[in-house]
C-alpha cells in the first residue's frame, strides 16, 4: 500500500514538473513510478509526451506503444503512436496504428486524420479520400481531416478543393494554429504574393512568436523586392531561436541577392556549422566568396561540393554547379556534368554554351567548335558562339575563317568587346603571318611602320 501511494505521489509530481517544463527531472519521476506500477498506462502516456518533449521521438514512441497495449480500449494512444510514427516517416507503421484507432467505437478525428496524412505520403490518394469521406460520414466537425484532405488537394495541384479544405476547417475551428499560413502558401502558389503576406501577417498579429509566419513572411518580401524588411522578419526569428537552420539560410541568401557578400558568407560559414550536411550550402558560400574575390577559398568549397554531389540532384542545380565551376576557373571539373547534362537535354543551349567553353578552356579546341556551330544551327545570332570560333580560329593561324566569325558578329552587334578585341589581335597576326615569306629587311621595315602606327594610335 505504502509503494502504491508512492507511486501516485511520484506521477502527480511528474506532472508539475512537465507544466514548468522541467523534463528530464519529469522523466526520472515517471520512471520511479512505473518500476513501482508497471500496469499503468496513462504513465506510459505521460512518459512518452515528455520524452517527445526532450526531442526522443523513438523513446516516445515505444512508451506511447506500451500505453496502448495496456489500455486497449482507449483509442488516443493508438492515434497518438500513430502521430509518432507519421513523423519519423514510419508510414506503414502509421498507417496500421491510425487504421485500427479509427475504428475504435469511442474515437475523435485525430485518428482518420493521420491516417489520411500517412496515406497521403504513401501516394495511395484513392485511399485517403476513402478515409475522409468515412470520416465524414461520423463526425460533423473535423478540422484535422479537412486540414489533411487540404494537404493533399493542394499538392495534387487542385488549389480551389485545397482553400475550401482549409478554409471550411477554420470556420470549424478558428484556433487552430497553422490554417492560415496554409491558406497563403496557396495564394502565393497561385501568383497573389501581396495577399499571402497580408494573411502571414495578420496570422502574426495574433502569434508575433511564430516562426513559421516570420519566414514565411520574409520570404514573400523577398519576392516582392523588400529585402530590408525581409531581413528583420528572419533575424526576429533568430531572437526566438538563434540556432534556427532556415533564418540563417534566408538571411545569406537576401544577402547575397544584394551584393553584401560579406555577411551572406558569414550566414552560409553558420548553416555549415549547425548542419554540414545541408544541401546547396558549399555552393552558396562558394558564391559569396567569389563576390569577395576569394577565389582559392571559393575553389577549395567547389571541390567538396562535387564531392558531396546527390545521385538525385536536378538538372538546374547541377548547372549552376558547373557554371560555378567555370567561374572559378576548373572547366576540367565542370566538362563531366556538362556532358552529363547535354546528353540529359541536348537541346538546352546553355548547358552547350558552357560545355563549348570547358572544351576551348581544356584545350580541346576541335570538339568546342563542334559544339559551337551545333548552337549556332539553333540559334544564329549566338555572339558568344561566333567570339569562340573566331577565337580558335585565329589561334590556329586560320585568319580567313576568324576575320569571316568576326565580320558575322560584329555585323549583329558592332560594340561586342570580345569581338573588337579579336579584331585588334587579328591584323597584327596575319600581318606577321604574310610578312613570313619576304626577305628580312623587307620584314623588319614593314614592322617598325605598323609599331609607329600603333604608338600614334594609343
Amino acid at each position: 500500500m505504502h509503494d502504491w501511494h508512492q507511486a501516485e505521489e511520484l506521477a502527480e509530481r511528474a506532472e508539475r514538473l512537465l507544466s514548468l517544463g522541467r523534463g528530464p527531472e519529469a522523466e526520472r519521476a515517471l520512471r520511479d513510478a512505473i518500476e513501482i506500477d508497471p500496469s499503468r498506462g496513462g504513465w506510459h502516456a505521460t512518459l512518452a509526451i515528455v520524452q517527445e518533449s526532450l526531442g526522443r521521438l523513438e523513446e516516445a514512441l515505444a512508451s506511447m506503444r506500451q500505453a496502448a497495449a495496456l489500455l486497449p480500449d482507449d483509442p488516443r494512444p493508438q492515434a497518438a503512436a500513430a502521430s509518432y510514427c507519421l513523423r519519423l516517416g514510419r508510414l506503414e507503421e502509421a498507417v496500421e496504428l491510425a487504421s485500427r484507432a479509427a475504428a475504435h467505437e469511442d474515437t475523435d478525428e485525430l485518428a482518420p486524420a493521420i491516417l489520411i496524412s500517412a496515406l497521403h505520403r504513401l501516394d495511395r490518394g484513392e485511399d485517403a479520400e476513402l478515409a475522409y469521406y468515412e470520416a465524414q460520414q461520423r463526425f460533423e466537425e473535423m478540422p484535422a481531416c479537412l486540414v489533411a484532405m487540404g494537404d493533399l488537394q493542394a499538392e495534387a495541384g487542385a488549389y480551389d478543393r485545397a482553400s475550401w479544405c482549409y478554409r471550411e476547417a477554420m470556420r470549424q475551428a478558428p484556433e487552430m494554429p497553422g490554417l492560415r499560413g496554409r491558406i497563403a502558401d496557396l495564394l502565393a502558389s497561385t501568383g497573389r504574393p501581396e495577399r499571402a503576406l497580408q494573411l502571414h501577417l495578420a496570422e502574426l498579429r495574433e502569434n508575433p512568436a511564430s516562426i513559421e509566419s516570420l519566414l514565411a513572411s520574409g520570404r514573400l518580401m523577398v519576392v516582392l523586392e523588400r529585402r530590408t524588411e525581409a531581413l528583420d522578419r528572419f533575424r526576429r526569428v533568430l531572437e526566438i531561436e538563434p540556432a534556427n537552420i532556415d533564418a540563417h539560410w534566408e538571411i545569406g541568401m537576401t544577402a547575397l541577392s544584394m551584393r553584401r557578400f560579406d555577411e551572406a558568407r558569414s550566414e552560409f560559414e553558420l548553416v555549415r556549422r549547425l548542419d554540414p550536411d545541408t544541401p546547396l550550402v558549399r555552393r552558396r558560400l562558394a558564391e559569396a566568396l567569389l563576390g569577395e574575390g576569394r577565389i582559392d577559398a571559393a575553389r577549395t568549397e567547389l571541390r567538396e561540393a562535387l564531392l558531396r554531389l546527390a545521385d538525385d540532384e536536378s538538372a538546374a542545380d547541377r548547372q549552376q554547379l558547373a557554371a560555378l565551376l567555370l567561374d572559378v576557373g576548373l572547366p576540367e571539373l565542370a566538362r563531366p556534368l556538362l556532358e552529363a547534362l547535354s546528353i540529359e537535354d541536348p537541346d538546352d543551349l546553355e548547358t552547350l554554351r558552357r560545355l563549348a567553353a570547358c572544351r576551348y578552356r581544356t584545350g580541346d579546341r576541335s570538339n568546342g567548335c563542334v559544339i559551337s556551330r551545333r548552337i549556332l544551327r539553333r540559334d544564329p545570332r549566338c555572339i558568344r558562339s561566333m567570339h569562340n570560333l573566331a577565337l580558335a580560329a585565329l589561334e590556329e593561324e586560320r585568319f580567313l575563317s576568324a576575320f569571316n566569325w568576326m565580320r558575322r558578329g560584329l555585323a549583329i552587334d558592332p560594340t561586342d568587346r570580345g569581338l573588337r578585341r579579336i579584331r585588334s589581335r587579328l591584323w597584327p597576326r596575319w600581318l606577321w603571318s604574310v610578312t613570313l615569306g619576304l626577305p628580312v629587311r623587307t620584314r623588319d621595315s614593314i614592322r617598325r611602320r605598323w609599331t609607329r602606327r600603333g604608338s600614334r594610335g594609343g
